[in-house]
């Protein structure tokens, strides 16, 4: 275990940067900064981007963010309270007097016996009723509604995320915040990623990272900090 805050410090005073140098560089807010050094963690949107932040800054210090993001989930993890237990269960087996056994007991033969005779004595008609029902199960074909309805493809909002100057962490949804979870992690810096829905809800942790396109043109009106948007075909606004 070592000092995460101290170290970071260190290095970017050993090299004369201030926190606004290192946030030109690494496009990360110099407040966010300023927390990753004083072991603020609580302080940062979300777990996601305090390990983000922290790989970013400390390769931009020359140091092994491997190292640092590794020490930062193991404080993570022993900060978690561990599981409850699960309660084991069990099942009372009912309890018979020799009677009642003795009267099951001749139940079970008794059936027995007539499955056998109805079995012997019917074979062969039910062999031939076998035979004769059998067949090849129906095909269901299942038609999309995107198949049926082609007009609605031209209807979509084509949205195109870019990490360009950086890693961004991202949750995407269709339609709200509530919505079905289509991507949700850290879109690293050269990686990219594409959607398509009538209404898509996308907060990003470093919007200054990203370079977005709606249909193929250039989206306007990305946040200039942590925030969401609702993005559809006629364009973004803040969500």
């Amino acid at each position: 275990m070592f000092e995460i805050g101290s170290t970071l410090r260190e290095a970017r005073t050993r090299q004369g940067l201030e926190l606004r140098d290192a946030e030109r560089a690494t496009r990360i807010r110099a407040k966010f900064l300023a927390a990753l050094e004083e072991e603020r963690f609580h302080q940062l949107p979300a777990e996601a981007y305090a390990k983000a932040f922290l790989r970013t800054y400390a390769d931009f210090l020359g140091l092994d963010g491997d190292l640092y993001v590794a020490e930062l989930n193991s404080r993570f993890e022993a900060s978690r309270p561990p599981p409850p237990p699960v309660p084991e269960r069990r099942v009372p087996l009912p309890s018979l007097d020799p009677r009642t056994a003795a009267v099951l007991g001749a139940g079970v033969a008794f059936v027995a016996v007539g499955v056998l005779a109805w079995r012997f004595g019917t074979g062969a008609d039910e062999r031939a009723v076998s035979v004769s029902s059998s067949r090849p199960p129906a095909v269901t074909t299942t038609t999309t509604a995107t198949a049926a309805q082609p007009g609605r493809e031209r209807r979509l909002a084509r949205l195109v995320l870019v990490a360009v100057r950086g890693d961004c962490w991202l949750s995407v949804r269709a339609g709200s915040r509530e919505g079905r979870i289509l991507y949700e992690g850290l879109l690293r810096e050269g990686r990219s990623l594409r959607f398509a829905g009538k209404r898509l809800w996308v907060r990003m942790g470093a919007p200054w990272s990203v370079e977005a396109r709606l249909n193929g043109k250039v989206m306007r009106g990305l946040p200039a900090d942590t925030g969401s948007i609702l993005v559809t075909r006629a364009g973004v606004k803040p969500a």
